[in-house]
C-alpha cells in the first residue's frame, strides 16, 4: 500500500509540473498532444500507468485476487492507471468544488 501512495505522489508531482510548463515548439503543433497536456485525467491513466510499471504496483491483484484474476502483464498496471487516475480526478473536481469557487452575492 504505500507503493500506491507513493506512486499517487510522485504521479500528481508529475502531472502539476508538466501542466505548469508549456509545451516546447516541436511538440505545440500537435493537437493531440496539446489535448493530452490540457487534459487531468488523460494525462493520469498514461503517467500513473508509467508509474505503476516503474512501482509494480497492482491493484487488479488485490481487488480480484480472491477470484483467481491476479496479474495481468500491462492490463494490471493500466487498470491501477486508470483507476488511480480517476479518483484523483473526482478528488480533485470535489475539492475545487468546494473550496475554490466564488459566489458573489448581490
Amino acid at each position: 500500500m504505500i507503493r500506491w501512495f507513493l506512486l499517487v505522489l510522485f504521479g500528481r508531482l508529475t502531472i502539476y509540473l508538466i501542466q505548469k510548463f508549456p509545451l516546447p515548439n516541436f511538440m505545440a503543433k500537435s493537437n493531440a498532444i496539446k489535448e493530452w497536456h490540457s487534459c487531468i485525467l488523460c494525462m493520469g491513466v498514461w503517467i500513473y500507468t508509467l508509474l505503476a510499471i516503474i512501482f509494480r504496483v497492482d491493484l487488479l491483484g488485490v481487488w480480484f485476487g480472491e477470484i483467481g484474476l491476479h496479474y495481468i502483464p500491462f492490463v494490471s498496471e493500466f487498470f491501477t492507471g486508470a483507476v488511480t487516475s480517476w479518483l484523483f480526478y473526482i478528488f480533485e473536481i470535489g475539492y475545487k468544488e468546494r473550496y475554490l469557487s466564488i459566489t458573489i452575492l448581490e
